[in-house]
């Protein structure tokens, strides 16, 4: 494949993980617990896991968080989605690409949703200076299991699906 193929593709996974991302900010989530999200734009980073290089994948978290957090949450939550997504990516590739023969699509995602979830909780309290803040921590783990799975199944089909349709044919992925 060649280069500019791969950019535009690279380019259209970025778009679209940005616009599901900011419509998912849109979208108010029925659970009284502040911070649960579904993650919808880790399905982008999924798709990015399945059929590119880490380097992409590291560029789409990077690109969708500094544009998300500047829209929706303002500059200050940009290292809450930096760190949370770039752990979240790293964790969600070892797995998919060292042990997918032990871990699923889903099972996968809920690793990343658990990952990136704890990454959030010990920034706030790195940032508050306070040890108080993991109280919380179990009730996003439990919020993440859920996400997480949510997030898998999707990604799990679309992955199948741009497998079948052979988008990414040819792809360097390192």
């Amino acid at each position: 494949m060649n280069k500019n193929r791969k950019y535009a593709l690279i380019i259209i996974l970025v778009t679209n993980a940005i616009l599901i991302s900011f419509l998912e900010s849109l979208i108010p989530i029925p659970v009284p617990i502040p911070g649960v999200k579904l993650g919808l734009g880790n399905i982008i980073t999924m798709i990015g896991i399945a059929f590119l290089g880490f380097k992409d994948v590291l560029f789409i978290v990077i690109v969708r968080s500094f544009v998300v957090a500047i829209l929706t949450r303002g500059i200050m939550m940009l290292v809450f989605s930096l760190t949370g997504g770039l752990l979240s990516a790293l964790v969600m590739w070892l797995l998919y690409k060292k042990f997918s023969k032990l871990f699923s699509i889903k099972g996968i995602s809920i690793a990343g949703a658990i990952v990136h979830s704890t990454a959030q909780i010990v920034v706030a309290s790195i940032i508050l200076g306070q040890v108080v803040v993991m109280f919380y921590l179990p009730i996003l783990l439990i919020s993440s299991i859920i996400t997480g799975l949510i997030t898998g199944s999707i990604a799990e089909l679309t992955i199948n699906e741009v497998r079948k349709k052979e988008v990414f044919k040819n792809v360097n992925q390192f």
